[in-house]
């Protein structure tokens, strides 16, 4: 066998003739259910062996013995006893059978199997690699991004061959309810992605820096608490250096007046105002060794028209940029994601939310920021009070505000309701509240729901 001596093939071939054999003997009903886990036909370098073992496995399944002579019978009838066995006939399986030292140490055999396979797998992906390069097929980035996604097929065909089966319904509503991987908690969980949208000038900037700026500091995005510390990508498509510098600059000392400065290899960002073409090889490339380089847990990207150099609003342009984006999450191992969107005008005097153009979106989660009505919300003008509605209906599994007014420290502060009203947890200037014409209560200066300490 290429790449490897001849004893290790030797090697190899002896634990094929185990492993199969360890599936002839009927003691091997503990370890059989992790061996047929584990291996499957094409894991053998012999196809004889591929084949009997697909056969052992199923009849194992069906809850059939399994013996050179049960398994003799049922090859004789199929008419693949001498195809499989040649000449040495039953005899063969017997040998296999007899190949067995003891049926304890088959799961060393299959490990062996199973690592000789991947070799296999992963040259394979190399030759076409090399082919690829001598043909000149493509282009170099587009050949480089296929061999790292042959490669990580390789990795992870293991890890779902792994995968359990089905469950029954009344086991799997036995069991508690997993509590989700938080990124923020109550807000983002691992492999979450999130689209906020407004109209121009909405904000929809502002609060995705806020969320960023305040989960690499430990802070969550709008209540006065405490989180596990988030390494966060800010890849900003859309504005300059001088355009995001004051914004970011004012977040960053609000956190450190918070007494939960930003440190070094929390925030990392890559501020792009020309926009990336992430339809083409070589910006899918680069976006995936950004990610590959941060490794973070919370990514935002956007905004989302400056993602691609096609200017039509169509499925195909809205699934290839999606595609590039789940691309991101999985190379980043299931950061949660937040995706700044534009919305559509006003249409007849009505807010639509949705973003412009792709009809593919709406099956992300995705939440809109808009003017409230001043006719039901006193003072919405002077306060800068907006909606944050979700534009596909209502949800409830995530822990988010329904309205946000201009804040002190922070550009956003959420805030509750009474009537029609802001209640205490909001913070109000002397002429904020003069404009509005609202008499609230005495009140401290915390622009956040509660002082609640989350972990």
């Amino acid at each position: 066998m290429s790449g490897m001596s001849e004893e290790r093939s030797a090697e190899l071939r002896e634990a094929e003739d185990a492993v199969v054999g360890t599936l002839l003997h009927p003691e091997a009903k503990d370890p059989a259910p992790d061996l047929i886990s584990a291996l499957s036909g094409t894991d053998f370098s012999q196809v004889r062996h591929g084949e009997l073992w697909e056969l052992l496995s199923s009849l194992w399944a069906a809850g059939r013995a399994v013996d050179p002579i049960t398994v003799t019978g049922v090859l004789r009838e199929r008419g693949d006893l001498m195809r499989l066995a040649g000449p040495a006939g039953a005899a063969w399986l017997h040998q296999l059978h007899d190949a067995v030292p003891t049926v304890a140490h088959a799961p060393a055999y299959a490990e062996m199997i199973r690592e000789e396979a991947q070799w296999r797998a992963l040259s394979v992906a190399a030759a076409r690699t090399m082919t690829a390069v001598q043909r000149r097929e493509g282009t170099a980035v587009a050949a480089a991004e296929a061999a790292v996604d042959a490669a990580r097929a390789v990795r992870d065909q293991q890890i779902q061959r792994l995968d359990d089966g089905a469950i029954d319904l009344l086991d799997f509503l036995a069991q508690t309810p997993p509590e989700p991987d938080w990124v923020i908690p109550g807000v983002l969980a691992r492999w979450d992605r999130l689209m906020i949208t407004a109209g121009e000038g909405g904000g929809k900037s502002l609060m995705l820096r806020q969320v960023m700026m305040r989960a690499a500091a430990g802070l969550h995005p709008w209540k006065m608490a405490r989180i596990t510390l988030v390494r966060v990508l800010h890849i900003d498509a859309e504005n300059s250096d001088s355009q995001a510098f004051p914004w970011l600059e004012m977040m960053f000392n609000a956190a450190k007046a918070e007494g939960a400065p930003v440190e070094r290899g929390r925030f990392f960002m890559r501020l792009i105002p020309e926009g990336l073409a992430v339809t083409q090889a070589r910006d899918r490339a680069w976006l995936a060794r950004l990610v590959e380089q941060t490794r973070p847990d919370l990514i935002s990207i956007g905004a989302l028209y400056k993602l691609s150099a096609n200017a039509k609003n169509d499925e195909e342009a809205a699934r290839a940029v999606m595609s590039v984006l789940e691309m991101m999450r999985a190379v980043s191992g299931g950061a949660a994601m937040i995706v700044e969107a534009h919305a559509s005008h006003a249409q007849m005097g009505k807010r639509d939310l949705r973003p412009i153009g792709f009809s593919l979106w709406m099956r992300w989660p995705e939440f809109g920021l808009a003017p409230a009505d001043p006719a039901k919300n006193p003072g919405a003008q002077a306060l800068r009070l907006m909606d944050w509605m979700p534009w596909r209906g209502p949800r409830s599994e995530r822990d988010w505000p329904t309205q946000f007014c201009q804040g002190l420290r922070w550009p956003w502060q959420a805030i509750q309701h009474q009537g029609n009203a802001p209640v205490g947890t909001v913070t109000l200037t002397d002429d904020q509240a003069a404009a509005a014409g609202l008499v609230l209560p005495e009140q401290e200066q915390e622009p956040f729901w509660d002082d609640q300490q989350i972990h």
